[in-house]
């Protein structure tokens, strides 16, 4: 299963949801979906604007499967 570690970054950042939301243009509840792994997907878009946002080069830093 592809879970992201959404949650981890932005700690790690120092920035809540409802930043990251302001930061990106990303509605506030789909952020918090995606920190806490309830979003049933995540567009290309949205994981471009959060890497971006949170200044995150690899993708493995936002993404890791887990069996």
């Amino acid at each position: 299963m592809l879970m992201l570690k959404l949650d981890q970054a932005m700690a790690m950042k120092g920035v809540n949801t409802r930043q990251l939301s302001e930061m990106t243009g990303i509605r506030w509840n789909t952020v918090d979906d995606m920190a806490k792994n309830k979003a049933k997907h995540w567009s290309p878009e949205n994981l471009e604007k959060v890497m971006q946002a949170l200044e995150i080069e690899d993708v493995a830093d936002l993404i890791e499967y887990r069996k």
